[in-house]
């Protein structure tokens, strides 16, 4: 196949947004993480011919400087795309824990990348990580993987990556985002919580208390088991609550939210990502209930939340 040909069909591919289920900071620690394409958001490839060039033309060519000569990139024709208008076209918000730079990276590597497609999880994952750690500090590779793939991923221990092709929500639980409009500080974040697990007292906490539960979330979650879902991430948004609290929302309509939805059956918020900001996870079983809320309470909420759900 020619390259014209081939780049034409590539340009139609969407990219979506990540989010990541469970895990958060805890994946660090080994604990079992679930990221899922949000197709909510995406990006792609377009091309501008008229000028001035749109934003993301600007921040493609920023990228291009950044990004590390020994990757297996194509970059001579990387550069005469971005001369011609070439850009990428996204409406993953920054900052929010989306993966917005991973979505950017996977379209880069599929766009431009010279090694082998045909590559095991674990392959790809390291490969976008060092994609991605060219500008935007260390990365895990989740991120792009996820949006490269779109499919859901568990990752166990850390570095094992495995496919969910089967993957459905419970039952009646049904996903939501909650925008704190607060500005969010990943490494910041990363790093408290890296100091707070280096004290015994906290370290025991997360690994007899908070460790426990969350693996029991998951595999609720993985079963289909809705009812036991709703209960075991009850105790896992109580335990945050309780002692990750730079990492919850500082509005007050969202701090009592997060407390009524300990005091309820109806729904449960929890940390997305690495909090601090940008959107807080909801799960629920009474949709029409949590809508009315937040409308009365002025909350602005991504509702219903579709997440891509095959392989």
């Amino acid at each position: 196949m020619q390259y014209s040909t081939q780049l034409r069909l590539l340009v139609e591919r969407i990219f979506p947004a990540k989010i990541l289920l469970f895990g958060e900071h805890i994946l660090l620690k080994g604990a079992t993480a679930l990221a899922a394409p949000a197709t909510a958001f995406s990006g792609k490839w377009q091309r501008s011919t008229t000028l001035p060039h749109p934003i993301q033309w600007e921040q493609l060519k920023a990228v291009y400087d950044r990004l590390d000569p020994a990757l297996p990139f194509d970059f001579q024709q990387l550069k005469s795309d971005i001369n011609n208008g070439w850009h990428f076209q996204s409406s993953i918000p920054q900052g929010y824990g989306l993966g917005s730079s991973g979505a950017l990276c996977a379209a880069l590597y599929d766009r431009y990348g010279l090694s082998p497609r045909l590559q095991s999880p674990e392959a790809l994952k390291q490969l976008l990580g060092q994609i991605e750690s060219s500008f935007h500090s260390k990365s895990s590779g989740i991120d792009p993987l996820t949006s490269y793939l779109s499919a859901p991923l568990l990752i166990q221990r850390t570095h094992n990556v495995h496919l969910v092709p089967d993957y459905t929500p419970p039952g009646e639980v049904s996903v939501f985002l909650v925008d704190t409009h607060q500005p969010r500080q990943t490494g910041v974040l990363v790093q408290w919580f890296l100091e707070q697990y280096e004290q015994d007292g906290f370290r025991a906490k997360v690994d007899t208390q908070l460790m426990p539960l969350h693996e029991q979330m998951v595999q609720s979650w993985l079963s289909g088991n809705g009812a036991e879902f709703m209960k075991r991430i009850q105790q896992v948004s109580h335990w945050q609550q309780q002692w990750l609290l730079p990492m919850l929302p500082t509005d007050p309509r969202l701090k009592n939210w997060w407390q009524a939805g300990l005091d309820s059956d109806d729904m449960r918020l929890k940390i997305c990502g690495a909090g601090g900001g940008g959107f807080v996870l909801g799960f629920t079983t009474r949709k029409e209930a949590v809508v009315d809320y937040a409308q009365q309470a002025g909350i602005q909420l991504i509702f219903p939340f579709e997440l891509t759900t095959n392989a």
